[in-house]
């Protein structure tokens, strides 16, 4: 079971992401505002990176935890200005989408998340009570997180 933040602004659409990802057994963490503690905890973002706080919501990840890996849920394509950033999804999903969709997308991020060991920095799990920092600057995590389509 994985923790997936789920950072969606519309209230409706959050509380349906909530069941979908309880449905597929991980653990939901719905909000409107993260803090740092939701983004280092979680295993995955889910993100609107179309509405202006999803922009800055998908900045702010990258910066606390490179690694995290996020999916986005939208109404329509990342905007460029975030791949700019070094920004890059584990996985898009265009709404509306179904279940397995979802399951994929949620899949291939945490498939990303683990190839890169615990939390993608050195091979040890933060939730171990080790930060899981080896003296780099972090960006390792991104490497070989790729686009794909669910």
């Amino acid at each position: 079971m994985a923790r997936i933040l789920i950072t969606e602004p519309h209230d409706d659409v959050r509380r349906l992401l909530q069941r979908m990802v309880t449905r597929l057994g991980h653990e939901p963490i719905a909000t409107r505002a993260p803090s740092s503690e939701h983004f280092t905890s979680a295993d995955v973002l889910l993100v609107e990176p179309a509405a202006p706080v999803g922009m800055v919501l998908a900045q702010a990840a990258h910066i606390i935890d490179p690694s995290l890996p996020l999916i986005c849920v939208s109404v329509t394509s990342p905007r460029p200005e975030l791949a700019e950033l070094g920004i890059v999804f584990a996985a898009c999903l265009v709404k509306p989408f179904n279940l397995p969709q979802l399951r994929a997308a949620i899949d291939a991020a945490l498939r990303a998340r683990r190839t890169h060991g615990g939390d993608g920095r050195n091979g040890t799990d933060r939730r171990n009570g080790s930060d899981g920092r080896n003296g780099s600057d972090g960006r390792n995590g991104n490497a070989g997180r790729g686009r794909s389509a669910a």
